[in-house]
């Protein structure tokens, strides 16, 4: 059982030769040539300009529009071609496609992932524009968002070094299978150990008379830990994840899913950090949940966030 859809499409990396895409690139080729799938390069080229640059008439807020940029766009073909060469391990073997787009990083990222069918898309952390203090850039931030695929945010730097672990995250929902499925299929093509986790929180109750909620402090703490278990080992049978061909092991506990789930990933020195995009909790009409959402802000190792494709 399990989804192969996720896995056999082209890979999609954005690059803006910043070391953060450097990375991204890195890691989108070597998972492309482990899955034996095309790795397609794509670099935006666009020229923001703010309408009171170009224009006498006052406007609030002042938006901005983009106009071609000036420089050839074989100069920029050039540049990628040499940027991926540059970045790309021989040894590999791949022969990427290159694509340079014009206009937004995003809009250009998306539309080139939708026009091949990609299976993936793999983006840095932060590229060239933004604020330093930002954890994630507004492109790989939206990309996650918006993708029609899965997507991949490499860390700049690794904070601890890899072992070969996937960790991800269950809650018994959709996403969190779909999730499941991705990171076992990938954990048996790599060869890597899967470490499978459901985070649970004990649940609020009002407070009477106070304003807003406490937590529930009953006596039967026991019965949630055994509901929790229970929630994880039918998420396995249903996945068709099992220990004879996997190295499995698994994890159910209280707390806070994203701050469990990167804090595991962190005490496992985890190559990658596997959530699903929305789990049960939260608005069903969020494209990204808030777990997923914090574990690519706070995540010390790539972290993949994956969609159903059904």
């Amino acid at each position: 059982m399990g989804n192969q859809r996720a896995l056999d499409g082209p890979v999609v990396v954005g690059v803006d030769g910043s070391e953060a895409s450097q990375q991204a690139l890195k890691w989108a080729a070597a998972y492309a040539a482990h899955g034996s799938v095309q790795l397609v390069v794509v670099l935006a080229r666009s020229h923001h300009v703010s309408v009171p640059s170009v224009t006498s008439v006052p406007v609030w807020p002042w938006p901005v529009v983009n106009v071609p940029d000036p420089r050839d766009a074989a100069q920029d073909k050039q540049l990628l071609t040499e940027i991926v060469a540059a970045t790309i391990d021989e040894a590999l073997e791949l022969e990427p496609q290159t694509v340079v787009v014009e206009g937004p990083a995003i809009q250009g990222i998306i539309d080139v992932a939708t026009k091949v069918g990609a299976s993936l898309v793999v983006t840095g952390r932060r590229g060239l524009g933004g604020f330093k203090r930002l954890m994630l850039g507004s492109v790989s931030d939206e990309v996650a968002r918006y993708a029609p695929c899965s997507v991949v945010v490499t860390s700049k730097e690794m904070q601890w070094e890899a072992k070969p672990v996937i960790v991800v995250g269950i809650d018994g929902s959709a996403d969190g299978d779909a999730a499941l499925i991705w990171a076992a299929a990938e954990a048996r093509r790599t060869g890597s150990a899967l470490h499978v986790v459901h985070a649970w929180e004990y649940p609020e109750v009002p407070a009477g008379s106070l304003a807003g909620t406490v937590p529930w402090l009953g006596d039967d703490g026991a019965e949630l830990t055994k509901h929790a278990q229970q929630t994880l080992q039918e998420a396995l049978a249903r996945c068709g994840v099992e220990s004879s061909d996997l190295d499995l092991t698994t994890e159910a506990t209280s707390g806070y899913p994203s701050e469990v789930l990167t804090n595991t990933a962190r005490d496992q020195q985890a190559e990658l950090l596997v959530v699903g995009t929305r789990g049960l909790g939260g608005f069903a009409k969020l494209v990204l949940g808030s777990v997923a959402h914090q574990c690519l802000h706070h995540g010390g190792c790539p972290v993949a966030v994956i969609r159903p494709t059904d």
